[in-house]
C-alpha cells in the first residue's frame, strides 16, 4: 500500500477495527481493508476497496476480464501501487468473510498520526 503507508522507508503502525464488519454494508470505497489473501490464507494483505457488490468493475489488463460485476458479499480490492501490487486483478473479487478488519488510522510514527487515508489508486476511480 506503499505510497499510503511506509513512505520514506518508515514503518508505519495502524489501528485495525475488527468488530461489526460482517454486515453487508459494513464497506463502502475507499476503505482500507486487511484480509486473507485468497491463494495463501496464511498471508495478511492490506488493500484498498474499489468496489461493492453489484458494481461494474473494469479491470486492469492482469485479470482475464476487460469488466467483471461484484458477486454478493465479494469486494474488489487493489494496492495504491498499481504496477506493484497483487490485488482483486490478479485474483478477482474477495468474499467479505475473508476480511478481518478495517484500517482506522495510522497511530505510529508519531508524526503520521492522523495520516489522512483517503486517496489513493486515483481517489478510489470516482
Amino acid at each position: 500500500m506503499t505510497p499510503t503507508f511506509n513512505p520514506n522507508f518508515q514503518n508505519d503502525i495502524t489501528l485495525v477495527k475488527k468488530y461489526g464488519l460482517k454486515k453487508t454494508d459494513s464497506f463502502k470505497k475507499g476503505d482500507i481493508i486487511m484480509f486473507k489473501s485468497p491463494t495463501d490464507p496464511e498471508k495478511l494483505l492490506t488493500k484498498r476497496v474499489l468496489g461493492l457488490q453489484g458494481d461494474t468493475i473494469k479491470c486492469l489488463d492482469r485479470y482475464p476480464k476487460q469488466t467483471t460485476i461484484i458477486p454478493r458479499n465479494h469486494l474488489w480490492v487493489e494496492g495504491d501501487n498499481e504496477f506493484h501490487s497483487i490485488d482483486s486483478n490478479n485474483f478477482g473479487p474477495i468474499s467479505q468473510a475473508l476480511v478481518i478488519g478495517k484500517v482506522v488510522g495510522v497511530i505510529w510514527p508519531l508524526n503520521r498520526i492522523g495520516t489522512n487515508l483517503s486517496g489513493g489508486r486515483d481517489a478510489v476511480m470516482n
